[in-house]
């Protein structure tokens, strides 16, 4: 029998020891690259059988194997290649640092939260070192962000409520501190911002419902306030994009604004805003999967100097179209029902602001759609030889997809018998799923 303590610990190994096993095979990329596959099947199989030792005591399974899932899938179709054995091991590193956070109590969650910035820090500076101002910014709002939740540790209260919410800030990104969250999906190389894309805002959004109870009305007016500036701020920002990274990167701080929004309008965190969260974060990995396919081949274009791709690569244009619908919100992929779950709740009246929702929408319709307009359709280049999807990256896609049309049309069926009892330490609202 497993004790309960020893759940995060033993979540935590798995993905450790399959990293350090995968540099030990580091010589051939496919042992190296297979060996990080099983470890994330076997820490999904770990999530899966916990609970039967636990008693079922570890609520929202479901959503919590979205996690090894999700990693699986951003290394399925990366390509064999030395440049990307490092994000491999990182993956495998972060999977497990995040499986351990979101599966620990106090006051072992309070001391591994402060490790995943410091870990984003570390990265960003390996492999981007004095290359742009936007890296700087990154490495500063994660600096902050691991100050921050190192603080929490020690201070009263109060202050220590302020702390750890500028550390949910700055993973489930939020104007003004968001620049992490851009430069980990601009800078990083490999499958590491098709992953971190999703893991970052379910470890901010994680530590934020342990927050919630305890927010006051004033701090929740200035973040509902913030969050509809950085959803207004990320919409343009991606209108204006010429590179495809930092559109997506724009977008996806875009949506995840609104989810903010929602939380603190309404005060309450519901099962509906955990399927939105997870299929935006699902969302944006596929498209940065499938941008990473064009890379891989042709280098890091920008959006004019690609086009014609539907005759050529039909696999991808049909993929790539798929998942920028289910990113814009159309029915019947995650993102709408889980929008549309939660302004459909009582708890929720629509009022002015409500507008902007409406206008961050709209634009994200015009920059998704010009996305793959431009690379799908128009003239085909003669100087360049055109390769379609191979089988791993098709198939890596492909599930990405089925994911998002199970969150859009089995969360009623299914997620909502997952509603977990609430710790003895953290009042958790109704219907959420995190411990």
């Amino acid at each position: 029998m497993i004790k309960t303590w020893m759940t995060p610990w033993l979540l935590l190994a798995v993905p450790f020891l399959g990293a350090g096993f995968s540099l030990l095979l580091r010589t051939s990329l496919q042992r190296m690259k297979t060996s990080a596959l099983l470890t994330t099947v076997a820490s999904l199989l770990v999530v899966v059988g916990t609970p039967w030792a636990l008693g079922d005591s570890l609520a929202g399974v479901p959503f919590l194997c979205l996690l090894p899932v999700t990693a699986f899938l951003s290394l399925l179709g990366q390509p064999l290649h030395r440049d990307n054995t490092s994000a491999w091991a990182a993956t495998l590193v972060l999977l497990g640092l995040g499986l351990g956070i979101l599966t620990a109590q106090a006051p072992a969650h309070d001391v591994m939260l402060p490790i995943l910035p410091g870990l984003l820090c570390i990265l960003l500076y390996r492999y981007q070192a004095g290359a742009t101002p936007e890296t700087w910014r990154g490495l500063s709002a994660y600096g902050l962000s691991l100050v921050s939740a190192a603080l929490a540790l020690v201070l009263p209260a109060p202050a220590s409520t302020v702390a750890l919410l500028v550390t949910c800030a700055t993973l489930l990104p939020l104007l003004p501190v968001h620049s992490g969250f851009i430069a980990t999906l601009t800078g990083l190389p490999g499958n590491l911002p098709a992953f971190l894309v999703f893991l970052l805002p379910t470890v901010g959004f994680h530590t934020l419902l342990t927050l919630l109870p305890t927010l006051t009305v004033t701090t929740l007016h200035t973040v509902a306030i913030l969050a509809l500036a950085g959803a207004l701020y990320g919409s343009l920002r991606a209108l204006i994009q010429a590179r495809p990274l930092p559109r997506l990167a724009y977008a996806a701080l875009a949506f995840f604004g609104l989810l903010w929004w929602y939380v603190a309008d309404t005060g309450t965190a519901p099962m509906q805003g955990t399927v939105y969260l997870s299929a935006v974060g699902l969302a944006a990995s596929g498209l940065l999967l499938a941008w990473y396919a064009i890379r891989a081949r042709y280098g890091d274009l920008d959006l004019c100097a690609l086009g014609g791709l539907a005759y050529p690569m039909p696999r991808f244009s049909t993929l790539l179209a798929l998942l920028a619908l289910a990113a814009l919100g159309m029915p019947p992929f995650g993102v709408f029902s889980g929008f549309l779950g939660m302004l459909l709740l009582p708890t929720f009246t629509p009022s002015g602001p409500f507008a902007v929702v409406m206008i961050v929408w709209l634009t994200a319709s015009w920059y998704y759609t010009d996305f793959v307009q431009q690379l799908i359709f128009g003239r085909q280049r003669v100087d360049m030889r055109y390769d379609d999807l191979r089988r791993t990256e098709f198939a890596s896609l492909v599930l990405l997809l089925l994911l998002l049309l199970a969150l859009g049309t089995a969360p009623s069926r299914v997620f909502d018998s997952y509603v977990p009892a609430p710790p003895a330490t953290v009042a958790v609202q109704e219907g959420t799923w995190i411990r």
